[in-house]
C-alpha cells in the first residue's frame, strides 16, 4: 500500500511540475539571462526546450507565440557568428510561418533605430524593426509588420518614447545577405500595445 501510495505522489508531483507555467521555472530564468548576456546556444536551447514545455501546457495563451521569437533570435544570432549555416537557421523556424508571433517591447522612435518602433514611409499600416545586438553591431533582423488597423499617425507621434509591443502572426521568415546574414520576418494581423 505504500509503494502504491508513493507511486501516486510521484505521479502527481511530476503532473504539478509538467502543467507549471513557463515563466516560474528555472529555465525561463536561465532563458532571459542567455538572451541578455547574447548567449546564443544556450538562448537556443533553452527557447526550444521551453517551447515545446509551453505548446502542451500553455498553448492557448502567448507564451508559445513570445517563445517563437525568442528561438528566431537565438538562431540568428548563432547564424550571425559563423556557428550555423543560414539554411539551418531558415529550417530551425520556417515552420513557425502561419503562427502567432509576439515581438519583444521597443520604445517607439520617430527616426530609424536600432531595436525600436518605427513608421514605414511616414505610415503607420505597418511598422518597421531593425532588430539587433545590444552594442547595435550586428543586425538580426528586418521585420515588417502590417498592422490589423491603421494607428493613426498623430497618436504614433504622441506614443514617441514610449514602450510598445506588437503581436500577429509571421506570414514570411526568409535568409537575406551573405558577409552579413540576417532574417527577414513579415508580420501581418498585428496588433499593438503600448506600455506607459
Amino acid at each position: 500500500m505504500r509503494k502504491i501510495a508513493l507511486i501516486l505522489l510521484a505521479l502527481i508531483s511530476t503532473a504539478v511540475v509538467n502543467a507549471q507555467d513557463i515563466t516560474q521555472t528555472p529555465e525561463w530564468t536561465q532563458l532571459l539571462n542567455a538572451l541578455q548576456n547574447e548567449n546564443w546556444q544556450q538562448a537556443n536551447d533553452l527557447s526550444n526546450q521551453c517551447l515545446k514545455k509551453a505548446m502542451i501546457n500553455e498553448p492557448e495563451n502567448n507564451m508559445p507565440a513570445v517563445l517563437r521569437y525568442m528561438v528566431i533570435l537565438s538562431e540568428s544570432g548563432l547564424m550571425n557568428d559563423g556557428k550555423i549555416s543560414q539554411e539551418k537557421a531558415l529550417s530551425d523556424v520556417k515552420g513557425f510561418e502561419g503562427k502567432p508571433i509576439v515581438l519583444p517591447g521597443h520604445p517607439i522612435t520617430a527616426k530609424l533605430a536600432f531595436n525600436s518602433v518605427n513608421m514605414v514611409n511616414g505610415k503607420t499600416d505597418s511598422l518597421y524593426v531593425l532588430a539587433g545586438n545590444k552594442s547595435r553591431t550586428e543586425i538580426f533582423a528586418f521585420e515588417y509588420i502590417a498592422l490589423s488597423e491603421k494607428w493613426p499617425v498623430d497618436d504614433f507621434k504622441a506614443s514617441v518614447g514610449k514602450v510598445c509591443r506588437l503581436s500577429g502572426t509571421l506570414s514570411s521568415i526568409t535568409v537575406e545577405g551573405h558577409l552579413l546574414p540576417r532574417f527577414r520576418i513579415i508580420i501581418n494581423d498585428a496588433q499593438y500595445d503600448i506600455s506607459n
